[in-house]
């Protein structure tokens, strides 16, 4: 559908509903993927996806009913429905009634690429193709996706908003492995076109043979390197527990903390909806985003704060727009380590869980690549370990932030912090 068309529907939508509060989202999606692992691909989708969500409420309560009924005929059925559905419902002692009118919208029109919207399997195969190909030549195994896709949305308001956003992204991740020998890439970006695939193919390939025959590693005191992925891994938990309302519960380490410093001065956490990842320019209630800093140098700023909270608290709403940027300096993970007199590289994290969720402390294993890093080189490869640390506690020790790279939801460096004590657990 047109922006036009999907913008008619969606106000058409709310109009069904009558004089009661309402909200109507309408999307549309399609994303495309190929799966494969053991060297060959298994799985390939091509998903398309057309839904609308109607909101509506008679001030006290709410219903939603979701529909792929996209016909205008069908919208009488539709508000018919959520109508009934108010009728039974309870009372929302949080009820808030649909965004004020005369909202105003940022125009992100970065986030849309016309070629990847398009979704075209050739490039995909090819890629895919290719990763298959080398690891077979390399006596090596591959697993991973690649995907394209976009999403369309409008958005109505019984208010008078009306309000249009269109987004596409594409990826490609795997892991090459031999034995216990591994290593692990992911590529993001709004366009096809942004992903190196080729060099990312060369270079997991080369760094699957570097961590072949891993030692355990000696207790001491290690300086600690994070690639960029790694970074992200513990960042992405940040945007999980800043919330406005738990902090006023007093359930989060936030508590109490605004305006105050919580890590180094050379961390500075914002989202830019205009940055290496574009923003989503509103939320499903129809709030319009801004740019925000969360952490300036250090001292937290603002909280996500959903609009009951807001008006419970006399704060302004914010909510993160699906992209998070960690300010960086300069330098590749190679100048990282060049500067390193001893040292554990680290390039990704997994089976990350909260151990105590108010205290921020994480626990987690290393995954797809360990070195033990001695007078600015690589010296050998390290078998995997457990962990346990406070992201905040981290982010107040770090001694040399890199150049930010596109991960997943935003931009994020490699960065070195200082001495830990390896066993990392407490």
């Amino acid at each position: 559908m047109t922006k036009q068309e999907m913008l008619e529907f969606a106000e058409a939508a709310v109009k069904a509903a009558g004089t009661l509060d309402a909200v109507a989202v309408l999307t549309e999606s399609r994303n495309a993927s190929v799966r494969f692992g053991q060297n060959r691909i298994t799985q390939n989708l091509d998903v398309f996806r057309r839904e609308l969500q109607l909101t509506v409420g008679d001030g006290e309560k709410q219903a939603t009913v979701n529909s792929q009924k996209i016909d205008i005929n069908a919208l009488p059925g539709i508000a018919s429905e959520a109508r009934g559905l108010l009728a039974t419902s309870v009372p929302d002692p949080e009820y808030m009634s649909p965004v004020p009118e005369g909202q105003v919208y940022p125009v992100i029109e970065d986030a849309w690429d016309e070629s990847t919207s398009q979704c075209h399997a050739a490039p995909r195969m090819e890629a895919v193709g290719l990763v298959i190909d080398t690891a077979a030549e390399n006596d090596l195994l591959a697993a991973g996706i690649c995907r394209m896709g976009y999403e369309k949305i409008a958005l109505a308001t019984s208010t008078g908003n009306l309000v249009a956003h269109r987004s596409t992204s594409s990826g490609l991740s795997f892991t090459m492995d031999k034995g216990l020998a591994s290593s692990y890439i992911a590529l993001n970006g709004t366009s096809w076109s942004e992903l190196n695939t080729n060099s990312a193919i060369t270079s997991v390939t080369e760094q699957v043979k570097l961590d072949e025959g891993a030692e355990e590693l000696e207790p001491g005191d290690y300086k600690i390197i994070l690639e960029p992925q790694a970074t992200w891994n513990l960042l992405m938990f940040l945007p999980w527990v800043m919330s406005a309302r738990a902090a006023d519960e007093g359930t989060s380490v936030f508590s109490g903390m605004e305006g105050k410093k919580l890590t180094g001065e050379n961390f500075t956490l914002s989202s830019s909806l205009l940055g290496g990842r574009p923003g989503n320019p509103f939320n499903g209630e129809g709030l319009p985003a801004e740019d925000v800093v969360w952490f300036d140098r250090g001292i937290l700023r603002n909280l996500p704060c959903d609009r009951f909270t807001a008006k419970k608290t006399d704060r302004p709403p914010f909510f993160v727009p699906d992209t998070v940027d960690m300010a960086g300096g300069h330098g590749t993970v190679e100048d990282l380590v060049a500067g390193v007199d001893r040292g554990i590289l680290i390039r990704r994290f997994w089976y990350i869980r909260f151990v105590d969720q108010k205290t921020l402390k994480l626990t987690g294993m290393t995954r797809d690549g360990v070195f033990l890093v001695e007078n600015g080189r690589i010296v050998k490869p390290l078998k995997d370990f457990r962990w346990n640390w406070r992201p905040l506690e981290l982010f107040s020790n770090m001694l040399r932030v890199g150049t930010p790279e596109r991960k997943a939801a935003g931009m994020v460096p490699p960065v070195v912090f200082s001495e830990q004590h390896y066993p990392f657990t407490d």
